[in-house]
């Protein structure tokens, strides 16, 4: 018999779940690192394994989502470095053999999943084995079919390769061909397990074959960067809603979410993602024609006798009843009350999907255990409700007051079983982020700026006069793009182009490159005027202010972001640096080998890294700034590097087209030239430069990484003068509430600061959304030592200790929720008398008058009580199963 479980819709789930994941499997390795006595330890130098073994965290994750459970979907919120890919793949390899397997991916990722495959799947994705070929036969092919090889592969090489794990790795002493056939089918067997969807490259001619009628039926579904996805679905793209809709009809389907930023942009992104999880609530609304007496207690008492239904409401004025479902294949089990206790998955349990024709299946036997009636099956009806509303202005009316959440505990309710929550890796592994006050450097505009931005911003009002005040759920890619160039710099009247650039196709057309180049050369043939440090005091202080801190920092490396490629970004800003002393950093490729450029000297050079340039030209010059280099890395060039005998490298540009996704190494100063309205982005551009054991090749007091951040503000004469053109105007339609440095003022912001503080509302907002998906996670106990250090505190969710199978979180309509007002106003304190004991070692905690017992730990982190059992006599204690 299967274990029982209890679902996500009622109350004793959480302290269930708690109680099976308490166990010792779960939580060996879940500790605080700073509680280690050595916290200097260099863990990045002690760092083994080949990653196959799951840490605890990821096996919780893999079992939550067995066949056996009744559970959809989950949400991997984990953290940098804790192997969120790995844990998806625990789960996808647990189902292999009865579900089909389904992994949506940014195409640029799909390269990366399938390498993680390879570490942390099957040991037969890996190269590094010890191979043994078998030569074709029938007895050779039902083996190779049953490790997933095609028959088109067996075709092929009238052979396949098999594992002896007990053997030492021979993979590099084979021949080539060995090597390549070997690598074939990996990739043949890869291509049979699992179904790779690019979902940012799909067409409207391609859409159809990931949407067809039931494809993601009994399957697993994996949705890496699932943040994305979501974007593009809350973006009306309907290629992706397609795909979206399919995944969330999908019936039997396990779906694993990863994303370390679940909200991007706009708070409500996190309601269809929690829907997606969830699945449709169907509720089926069943109406009796006759019935002899409305007796709600027999009716129930009816219900429950069939194993299907879950939750049971009515409507007495209609004679109606209306309930929902378990998942196919699980029955309802009772205590001997007939109090409903949880579900146990049943294989071979019947499951009609249609709910007109299940209802006609059971309408005899209701109809004599209601004690005689009939059923109206033809006026059956369903009703779909969502977990969450996807809606903006319904959700922020539910969930948002300000910058502050409401209805906190509707919203964990309704969430519950749907996360899982892990800060991530040991921070020892990490590179040290400099916190300082300076961490935002606002620059005062000079007067010439200030009047070229006046002069910019007048003609955008009357372009944009109906465009009104911006929202937090805006999409604000085009947003004053003209004065946020001015921001960077001002380019004077005789230098501007026809239109003004903004790296990506969404924002603006582009000007043509050679205009970018003429209006480049005019600026290098008068550096005196536009380049020098007395130029920049005038057109562009922020360029002086970061070349400031760039020679500051000069012998380190550098990361160098802006949102624009050429022009007013990282044109100019190149132009700056050239006239400063540095150079573009080059290669050669002679006689079919790089080498650097002969042409270089020993100057500081610095490189860029958008869309602009070669890819393998572009990969190679980013290892020669990270001095980490692959073992493909071209022996000529490395020679040629290391003959110069210094690193001239020390810059690194990066526009959005190219920051995605790039691995940086040793960066020691992060310069982010403009603010971008999404948070996320600017937690991107730092994340390229703190990542796991980044600093590993530098000594450990020099594992540091200070960030920048450049906006351009008006002085105080600036913002109260009526001297200039328009500022009156202007100034009246710019006034904004800043929030940002305290309590709101309203003010006259320049552009770059109004995305500043949309970026900062929108981030305030999204953490506290954040916390409550932490506080909601199903192993937020767990991990409860690990967080304790972690701010706002996390405190998990809980209710009260006697809730019972029968207790609902929350109903299956959220409009017939009650809101916290009401939940709190009908809410009692109980106090009670709590003594501590220890049990052969076991810390536990006891209340002598209910004789209930609770897990000690819990207690004394956050005083919280999770029931363990109860005491049947002074020497005994009965435990509780885990659900």
């Amino acid at each position: 018999m299967s274990q029982e479980y209890i679902l996500p819709n009622r109350k004793a789930f959480s302290d269930a779940i708690t109680r099976l994941f308490i166990k010792s499997d779960y939580r060996s390795k879940d500790k605080d690192p700073l509680d280690e006595e050595d916290k200097n330890i260099d863990l990045c130098t002690k760092r083994t394994g080949t990653g196959r073994e799951l840490f605890p965290y990821q096996k919780i994750i893999r079992d939550y989502l067995k066949i056996e459970t009744p559970y959809r979907g989950i949400l991997v919120y984990h953290g940098l470095g804790s192997g969120k890919t790995c844990s998806s793949i625990a789960v996808a390899e647990s189902l292999l053999t009865t579900n089909k397997v389904f992994v949506m991916v940014p195409a640029s990722l799909e390269p990366n999943f399938r390498e993680e495959l390879q570490k942390c799947g099957d040991p037969i994705y890996a190269v590094e084995n010890h191979w043994t070929v078998r030569q074709m036969s029938d007895t050779v092919r039902k083996a190779g079919k049953k490790l997933g090889i095609s028959d088109a592969f067996m075709d092929k090489h009238n052979r396949i390769f098999v594992t002896a794990p007990s053997q030492e790795p021979n993979f590099e002493s084979l021949a080539t061909q060995d090597k390549a056939a070997i690598r074939e089918q990996i990739k043949d067997i890869l291509d049979q397990r699992f179904n790779f969807v690019r979902y940012n490259g799909l067409t409207r001619a391609s859409i159809p074959e990931y949407t067809k009628e039931g494809m993601y039926d009994d399957s697993v579904v994996i949705v890496d960067e699932a943040h994305n996805l979501i974007s593009r679905v809350i973006n009306e793209s309907e290629i992706t809603s397609k795909l979206y809709d399919a995944i969330y009809h999908a019936k039997r389907c396990k779906i694993v979410l990863l994303s370390g930023t679940p909200i991007i942009n706009s708070p409500n992104e996190i309601a269809y993602m929690m829907n997606l999880l969830r699945g449709p609530i169907e509720r089926i609304t069943i109406p009796f024609k006759t019935i002899p007496t409305w007796d709600e207690e027999k009716i129930t008492k009816a219900l429950r006798g069939l194993p299907e239904v879950d939750t049971i409401e009515f409507n007495t004025l209609k004679k109606q009843v209306m309930i929902t479902r378990n998942p196919p294949q699980f029955r309802s089990t009772y205590n001997g009350e007939g109090d409903r206790i949880a579900v146990q998955y049943m294989k071979d349990m019947a499951y009609i999907p249609q709910a007109a024709d299940w209802v006609a299946s059971i309408k005899t036997k209701l109809e004599t255990d209601v004690g005689g009636g009939e059923v109206a099956t033809e006026r059956v009806t369903t009703e779909e409700f969502q977990c969450l509303p996807t809606d903006y202005d319904e959700f922020a009316n539910l969930f948002i007051d300000g910058l502050n959440v409401k209805n906190p505990m509707l919203f964990r309710r309704r969430i519950q079983g749907l996360v899982s929550y892990f800060k991530g890796a040991d921070e020892r592994l990490l590179p040290k982020r400099i916190e300082l006050e300076d961490t935002l450097e606002k620059v005062p505009m000079s007067n010439e700026q200030f009047t070229r931005y006046l002069e910019v911003r007048w003609i955008e009002m009357k372009i944009d006069s109906k465009r009104g005040k911006s929202k937090l759920n805006e999409n604000l890619s085009t947003f004053r793009v003209p004065t946020r160039l001015v921001c960077d710099y001002a380019l004077p009247p005789d230098l501007t182009v026809k239109e003004t650039e903004a790296d990506a196709p969404s924002e603006t057309k582009k000007p043509s490159k050679e205009d970018s180049d003429v209006v480049i050369k005019k600026l290098l043939a008068a550096p005196d005027r536009f380049l020098s440090e007395k130029g920049l005091e005038t057109f562009s202080p922020k360029m002086l202010r970061i070349l400031k801190n760039i020679k500051k920092s000069k012998d380190g490396n550098q990361f160098v972001y802006s949102q624009y490629r050429s022009l007013e970004g990282l044109g100019v800003l190149s132009a700056v640096l050239e006239h400063a002393g540095w150079q573009r950093y080059k290669l050669s490729h002679v006689a079919n080998q790089w080498v650097e450029d002969p042409d270089m000297d020993d100057r500081p050079a610095y490189t860029f890294y958008t869309g602009e340039e070669k890819e393998e030209e572009r990969d190679l010059t980013r290892q020669i700034f990270n001095g980490v280099y692959s073992k493909n890395f071209p022996a000529s060039l490395k020679e040629s590097v290391e003959k110069r005998g210094k690193k001239i490298l020390n810059i690194l540009m990066a526009s959005a087209s190219g920051a995605e996704g790039i691995t940086l190494n040793n960066v020691r100063h992060v310069h982010i030239m403009e603010p971008h309205w999404t948070p996320a982005r600017h937690d991107q551009v730092i994340g390229r430069a703190i990542r796991i054991c980044s600093h590993a090749t530098l000594p450990m007091e020099d594992r540091t990484v200070k960030v920048s951040f450049y906006i351009s503000v008006f002085t105080q004469d600036q913002m109260k003068s009526a001297e200039y053109p328009n500022i009156v105007a202007i100034r009246r339609n710019d006034m904004t509430i800043k929030r940002y440095e305290g309590d709101p003022v309203e003010t006259f912001m320049s552009t770059d600061e109004y995305l500043y503080e949309t970026a900062f509302e929108k981030e305030r907002i999204g953490q506290r959304m954040s916390l409550l998906l932490k506080e909601s996670a199903i192993d937020c106990e767990i991990h409860r030592k690990l967080h304790s250090r972690e701010r706002p505190q996390v405190s998990c969710m809980r209710f009260d200790t006697t809730a019972t199978g029968e207790d609902l979180a929350f109903k299956p309509n959220i409009k017939n929720e009650d809101l916290d007002a009401t939940v709190l106003r009908n809410t009692s304190k109980k106090h009670r008398r709590l003594q501590k004991v220890l049990i052969r070692g076991i810390s536990l905690i006891i209340d002598p008058d209910t004789k209930e017992v609770f897990d000690g730990p819990a207690w004394d982190d956050h005083q919280r009580l999770i029931r363990m059992g109860m005491m049947v006599s002074s020497t005994s204690i009965r435990f509780l199963p885990p659900l």
